[in-house]
């Protein structure tokens, strides 16, 4: 294939996911700790937990061995208070965009800006527009601070996650045979699509809409039925560089997204869809999007929530297939997806008042 290209695992990645689930500390447990985000899917799928027997000793290996301040753990790979990310997945977005030039203060504040932003905020920032765009969010004060100390004292941050990613892969590498098959799995069946745009197709029936010209494919084995997109689009325009997309792709998110298009009876999916939809905010979302795209940011200002929320509420959303997901540069916007609500309507109609 021309565009993509697929990769075997990469034990740094799947440190970092390991990392972030033993600091994931919300309520959601398909995201925690990996034995009760399996015990969720077993549940689910109605799947053997010898699906993941290799994962969990991996996981198991890590969080039994690795040694640190969990202050420390909390603070970089868990998602504080109001944010959609953690720390570490912030400071990645900004190497890889910035590449050599992440030393530079403003380009860093720049970037993040940029992000909610109609046009590149490159050239005309300080630190005085970070702390103004940070004391606009609805965040905590706390998440407040370490957004913007993370932003402002990148190095120093960067040194403290890769001091536990150093640890983290280490363990990961001493299971790496438990989790390459796992991969391996996942990039027979990539490379034995016909082409490149079967692939994103794969993509849109998850939500995400990607127009770019090469992506580079890791399977994740760690957050199996995760799927994260990083993009230098707006570096890449800004400053005439090559333009670079990398997405991790869960090794398991086909197989669930099969069993959830094809194992349901409608009374199954009007059951979901109504989950989705017993939520004031949701439905006040909904209709939002009715008038046009939205972007996050756009939805927190709508709903009056905080960023972490909308992301939750969204996910609910575009899960149940009401919502789809355009990734815009660093951005990702979001359609009302008219076509499954009229499947609902149809479904109700043919199950309900016939």
């Amino acid at each position: 294939m021309e565009t993509l290209r697929f990769f075997s695992l990469d034990t740094r990645l799947e440190a970092a996911a390991a990392l972030s689930r033993l600091a994931y500390r919300g309520d959601n447990e398909r995201s925690g700790d990996m034995r009760d985000s399996i015990d969720y899917y077993c549940k689910k799928y109605n799947v053997e937990r010898s699906w993941f027997s290799g994962m969990l000793e991996a996981y198991e290996h890590v969080k039994s061995n690795l040694v640190c301040d969990e202050k420390e753990l909390l603070a970089l790979f868990g998602v504080p208070d109001g944010m959609e990310i953690n720390l570490y997945d912030l400071l990645r977005q900004l190497k890889f965009n910035l590449g050599e030039q992440v030393t530079d203060l403003n380009l860093r504040i720049a970037l993040c800006l940029s992000d909610e932003a109609d046009e590149s905020m490159f050239g005309r920032v300080t630190v005085a527009d970070l702390l103004a765009y940070a004391q606009r969010l609805p965040i905590t004060d706390q998440t407040r601070l370490l957004f913007t100390d993370g932003i402002i004292r990148f190095e120093e941050y960067e040194s403290r996650v890769n001091r536990l990613l150093d640890q983290a892969e280490t363990l990961i590498c001493e299971k790496a045979d438990l989790l390459e098959p796992y991969a391996q799995k996942a990039l027979e069946v990539w490379n034995a699509l016909p082409d490149d745009a079967t692939f994103f197709d794969l993509l849109a029936l998850e939500g995400i809409r990607l127009d770019c010209p090469r992506a580079e494919v890791y399977p994740m084995v760690m957050n199996f039925t995760t799927i994260t997109v990083h993009s230098n689009i707006l570096c890449a325009e800004h400053f005439g560089i090559e333009e670079r997309t990398v997405i991790t792709y869960g090794i398991l998110v086909d197989e669930f997204t099969r069993s959830e298009r094809t194992g349901k009876t409608d009374l199954e999916s009007i059951t979901n869809l109504l989950h989705a939809l017993d939520d004031k905010k949701r439905l006040q979302i909904l209709v939002a999007l009715r008038e046009r795209p939205l972007y996050g940011q756009e939805l927190a200002v709508i709903t009056e929530l905080s960023p972490g929320t909308v992301s939750h509420h969204m996910g609910e959303l575009v899960g149940a297939g009401l919502v789809t997901i355009e990734k815009q540069g660093v951005k990702l916007l979001y359609n009302l997806n008219e076509v499954r609500l009229k499947e609902f309507t149809s479904m109700l109609e043919k199950n309900l008042l016939c």
